[in-house]
């Protein structure tokens, strides 16, 4: 044969796919095989032939450890995983089962997560169903809209039925351990209520307790919420937040909130959430007179109150994220509860006292010339139920683009009006006005109302408030005091 021929035959489809056979072939066992199949970075064809050497010792536990971390830790590909989860299901399904329980509400490889949802429910490993539990509550902003069609959902469906599916829920949240398992109830009574179970919820507040049953903390707190305020919560957020405001710590603004809800229209009370409670409080210290307005009534006159003193407004730009994003009071109409519309009129309320926008000031000062984070706090009534605002260090300082809020200010944030931080990169800084990406987030995860000031000018500062689901009011524009 001819060089040429002998080219032309080697580079055919069929000889390229024998060459490759034979490199694979080809790949040797490392020196170390155990470290390489640890490092995910590794080519697949190499962690394959790690896997096989490596068999000979399949119950080693070190070998097994790196396996389950192969299922569950990110960054390794699709075929090792697979490979590892066989290998698991084999020799060691305890130890997997037990790493996924941490790992798969976490997890962020999101085709590996459908995957392995739908081998749970093939070998109906019904012991994983908390463990689904808890992966299905955490949401994955972006993946699947229709919680139904989550791989989590979808698992239970095929091990219980799709019938079958809310009973189970219900049930595993009564089951738990109250203590041990506090978090699972919690995750279990925010599924019920994201998958149109709430009406059986209420039920369960409003039966009395079993007789000689043990005390339960979580029911205890929220049946005397749905009691003393009309309050359901939502999620695990919404749970944690109720018993913060049920405990000794709050109990003066626990008091005055049982009071003020009481003054506000039936209608208002059924659809108040666990945030408008401190609100609420606010609401009757400083402007007793929006107890007795309806929504719609309570919305007529913020929007009254906002066009009369309309300045200026700034929105950022979200350059490279798309744009369209409406920060005007009337483009969430329909979307502003009560209680937004009563954060609103506090900020503004509280933003007429000159002693208030001089602190903001001096904070948004002090922020420019710190470049190791933004600054924030929350604003909220003092101990003689005058506005506060509040200032609290970062939880860490990882640049002059984000504010890390501190568990200190969560915990105190329980009792606040609404969390705020600065956007004071530069005095001409009106590109970044209002919420960014990253604040969304946070409002989202936390629930809490926002309020973000923004240098305009060295003299002005725009006002923003903003809370879950992208919700944002340009409040316009305040001024530094003595200015002109």
């Amino acid at each position: 044969m001819t060089p040429r021929h002998w080219l032309a035959n080697l580079t055919s489809p069929l000889s390229l796919l024998l060459l490759l056979l034979v490199a694979a072939c080809a790949v040797k066992v490392p020196s170390d095989p155990l470290g390489t199949l640890s490092d995910p970075a590794q080519l697949p064809s190499l962690h394959e032939v790690c896997l096989t050497d490596l068999d000979k010792n399949l119950a080693d536990p070190q070998y097994q450890r790196v396996l389950r971390r192969i299922v569950s830790q990110p960054g390794y590909p699709v075929a090792t995983r697979r490979a590892a989860l066989a290998r698991c299901i084999q020799a060691d399904r305890a130890g997997l089962i037990a790493a996924l329980e941490l790992t798969l509400p976490k997890m962020d490889a999101l085709e590996w997560r459908r995957e392995l949802c739908g081998r749970i429910a093939a070998l109906n490993w019904k012991e994983m169903t908390p463990t689904l539990i808890r992966a299905w509550a955490r949401p994955m902003g972006g993946w699947i809209p229709n919680p139904a069609d989550r791989p989590e959902a979808l698992a239970l469906a095929q091990m219980w039925g799709a019938d079958r599916v809310p009973d189970v829920i219900f049930d595993t949240m009564l089951k738990a351990d109250p203590i041990t398992e506090s978090n699972l109830r919690a995750r279990c009574w925010e599924l019920l209520v994201l998958t149109g179970n709430r009406a059986r919820l209420v039920e369960l507040l409003k039966a009395d307790p079993a007789q000689g049953a043990p005390p339960d903390a979580l029911l205890f707190d929220l049946r005397r919420a749905a009691n003393e305020v009309g309050v359901l919560p939502c999620n695990r957020e919404e749970i944690l937040w109720l018993q913060a405001l049920t405990s000794d710590k709050h109990a003066e603004l626990w008091r005055q909130a049982c009071q003020a809800v009481r003054s506000v229209p039936p209608e208002v009370r059924a659809e108040l959430t666990v945030k408008d409670l401190p609100v609420i409080v606010a609401v009757a210290a400083h402007r007793s007179d929006l107890l007795k307005l309806t929504r719609q009534q309570m919305y007529d006159s913020l929007a009254a109150h906002i066009e009369e003193g309309a300045g200026e407004r700034h929105t950022a730009t979200f350059e490279g994220w798309g744009g369209g994003r409406s920060e005007t009071l009337a483009s969430h109409r329909n979307q502003l509860t009560w209680g937004d519309c009563a954060a609103i009129s506090l900020a503004l309320e509280a933003l007429r006292i000159p002693q208030v926008r001089e602190h903001i000031f001096n904070l948004a000062d002090r922020d420019l010339q710190d470049l190791s984070s933004e600054h924030g706090g929350l604003l909220r009534l003092d101990s003689k139920g005058r506005f506060e605002i509040s200032e609290y260090p970062p939880r860490v300082r990882g640049g002059d683009l984000r504010f890390e809020a501190s568990n200190q200010m969560f915990e105190d944030g329980y009792g606040a009006i609404s969390h705020f931080h600065c956007h004071a990169q530069a005095y001409e800084n009106s590109r970044y006005a209002g919420p960014h990406l990253g604040d969304f987030t946070y409002a989202d995860a936390t629930g809490v109302n926002g309020i973000v000031f923004t240098f305009i000018s060295h003299n002005r500062i725009n006002v923003d408030y903003y809370r879950r689901g992208e919700v944002v009011v340009d409040l316009g524009t305040i001024q530094r005091p003595g200015s002109s």
